[in-house]
């Protein structure tokens, strides 16, 4: 059972009432301006208006977040924006569905992004919807979950296949802290993960994130948001 501040022990991250003590409000007052996603948005030559945006939340949980952001971008836009929600945890998938209440703007689907047969699930929305790339690639608050199950060639996996269908790639790396913090609270539980001491990127995990989307997936930091409560910085690369 969770309790108020303790959010308890998982293996991926799939907290069932991760919304109590992570608010997904506060998170949307930290997202930038309309600039930031679409540079394009004040060209009064392009006719952006009707030209709908599409977007890919990774690890959605019970879809709160996502049905903010949704809000959010459209108000920010002033057009059309699509987002598919996915997550590795089918309750949570189910339960996403179950309150949505825009669903010719915003679909859930389960998804576990480094096994090979969900990715073809993305692919499928993206050609369902002529469309090659998402406008937007939103992974926040999970790259710990994706590294600690996975190792560092797991995590830069996960980077990599993400980054080569987003124009713009946003990601809330959780710092070494959260790790310890993670590995301790599954310990209590009696399990442990397999990979936390064999990590190499480890207490500059949030540094070795960002050289790696700017040096090896050639990406630029657009804007970086101030820390969550949790010491978490929302960074958007182009």
């Amino acid at each position: 059972m969770e309790h108020r501040g303790d959010p308890g022990a998982v293996q991926y991250g799939n907290f069932m009432n991760y919304y109590q003590f992570n608010s997904a409000t506060e998170r949307v007052k930290l997202l930038p301006s309309k600039e930031i996603w679409d540079p394009s948005a004040n060209d009064d030559t392009k006719d952006v208006s009707k030209k709908p945006y599409f977007v890919l939340d990774v690890g959605c949980n019970s879809g709160v977040f996502t049905r903010l952001l949704h809000s959010f971008l459209e108000e920010q836009l002033k057009r059309p924006v699509y987002i598919l929600g996915v997550d590795i945890d089918e309750r949570l998938v189910e339960r996403a569905k179950a309150e949505n209440t825009i669903e010719d703007k915003i679909s859930y689907s389960r998804v576990d992004i480094l096994n090979e047969n969900d990715f073809r699930t993305i692919f499928s929305y993206l050609q369902q919807n002529q469309h090659n790339k998402f406008d937007a690639i939103c992974c926040y608050s999970i790259t710990m979950w994706i590294h600690l199950n996975h190792h560092d060639e797991g995590l830069q996996q996960f980077l990599r296949m993400l980054s080569q269908l987003a124009r713009l790639f946003v990601v809330e790396p959780q710092p070494w802290k959260c790790y310890q913090t993670a590995e301790r609270r599954l310990k209590k539980a009696g399990e442990v993960f397999p990979l936390f001491l064999q990590l190499k990127w480890r207490s500059d995990v949030e540094q070795q994130i960002e050289m790696y989307m700017e040096q090896a997936l050639d990406r630029r930091k657009v804007f970086e948001s101030t820390p969550t409560k949790w010491q978490r910085r929302i960074c958007f690369y182009r």
